[in-house]
């Protein structure tokens, strides 16, 4: 048995036996202060495993990293979440530490103080940082798609005595992304059988020429295709609705090419960033979006749509739906569509679907005057949205927030 093991059958029987984690231990036994020593740390430790985050809440304790053992778990099964708080300052009152889990139709919650139960914040002195290990149980019949952990602190007296919500206020995000709750979204993993998507982009040689056609030696040296399409909670979409998706490159572009299934084609715009996500007067509408970020930290992130007339959206946003889209897409790439359709367009004559192909200058992309490195990681994510059928197609499932970088894709180009 190795020690990750071993750490969470022991986190696990905390899960199992609660009571232990509703009130702090007030008297501890050798064993738990050796617990307790092993857990509070003079730094935040280092490693691939280790997210650093940087939010701090009330200016007094600061959530410095995570790590978390595994990014897909199925139903009735468990994922170690190790949380590494540093004390910034004395924190008064009987807080304690929540977790939500959240899925696209359930909550579990994991509320606890550190360290077991053994080392409440009260107790915390500043400048250590607490290594809080916490299991996350599943139950067999847990929801299969995306799960997202938010983190944060309630006054456990307050709410216990006076069914008052006091939470401790999210002061600076760091790296992470918080609600207007003061909740911190720390981790996200996949719950059922489908797992993170990890694409490696092959580059092409041979000349491109932008028509929609996808026949050129040059796609078929060089495309990628990124695999299935789901439902944004993760579950196949039906083979009549088929998504299929690629990506290559060259030393000036990175191009995207798509081939919808669709029986009745729909969008009403005609000029670029208008709200092709949206149906106008229809009420719905057919288009392919995809999300980019160029160094895969949920920050600097591009937002990129065709509809089947070929009319684009894109919009660059510097941290999560920041600014508004309004003001995000008067950000314009120089870039290369063609959309065929297979069909008419607005009118009930049946359908068969539409080709997109795409070129998008490197020099183009947030941080870039060239081709990325093989070592360098993407973050990517493909959407289909249509006005018959299946809402949304996804390419990673991420529920309904496409805006959620978390469990995005990770891609790196090789040749």
């Amino acid at each position: 048995m190795n020690r990750s093991t071993r750490i969470l059958l022991s986190l696990l029987l905390i899960a199992v036996f609660p009571a232990a984690c509703r009130s702090p231990k007030k008297v501890l036994t050798e064993l738990d202060k050796q617990q307790v020593k092993d857990s509070v740390l003079s730094e935040v430790p280092t490693g691939p495993e280790i997210v650093p985050v940087g939010t701090v809440f009330d200016d007094k304790v600061e959530l410095a990293a995570y790590s978390l053992s595994k990014t897909q778990v199925k139903p009735g099964d468990g994922v170690a979440l190790t949380l590494y708080w540093k004390s910034l300052a004395k924190v008064d009152g009987d807080f304690k530490i929540f977790v939500h889990l959240d899925s696209t139709k359930a909550r579990k919650t994991f509320d606890h103080y550190a360290v077991g139960g053994l080392y409440p914040t009260a107790n915390w002195n500043p400048g250590e940082v607490v290594k809080d290990e916490i299991a996350i149980q599943l139950d067999a019949n847990f929801p299969v798609g995306p799960a997202k952990a938010w983190v944060g602190f309630f006054d456990a007296r307050a709410w216990k005595e006076e069914k008052k919500n006091v939470r401790l206020a999210v002061k600076t995000a760091g790296r992470a992304r918080t609600d207007k709750q003061d909740r911190l979204l720390v981790a996200a993993f996949l719950v059922g059988d489908v797992e993170q998507k990890k694409l490696v982009v092959r580059k092409t040689a041979a000349a491109v020429s932008v028509d929609g056609k996808l026949d050129e030696a040059g796609w078929k040296q060089g495309m990628v295709d990124v695999g299935p399409f789901y439902t944004t909670d993760g579950k196949l979409i039906p083979e009549a609705e088929k998504v299929e998706a690629g990506m290559m490159w060259d030393d000036t572009n990175l191009y995207l090419a798509y081939q919808v299934a669709d029986s009745d084609l729909r969008t009403p715009y005609t000029a670029r960033d208008s709200t092709l996500w949206s149906g106008g007067k229809s009420g719905s509408s057919d288009v392919m979006e995809f999300f980019f970020d160029p160094d895969a930290d949920g920050l600097d992130y591009l937002e990129f749509q065709v509809s089947p007339a070929g009319v684009i959206f894109d919009a660059r946003f510097t941290s999560y739906r920041e600014p508004a889209w309004k003001v995000a897409s008067q950000f314009n790439m120089d870039v290369q569509v063609k959309a065929l359709a297979d069909g008419s367009l607005n009118d009930p004559s049946p359908d068969k679907g539409y080709a997109v192909e795409v070129a998008i200058p490197w020099k183009s992309l947030p941080g870039m005057t060239g081709p990325p490195g093989p070592d360098r990681k993407f973050s990517a994510n493909f959407f289909r949205l249509s006005n018959n059928g299946t809402w949304a197609a996804v390419w990673s499932p991420v529920g309904n927030d496409f805006h959620d970088l978390a469990l995005a894709g990770t891609v790196t180009f090789g040749q």
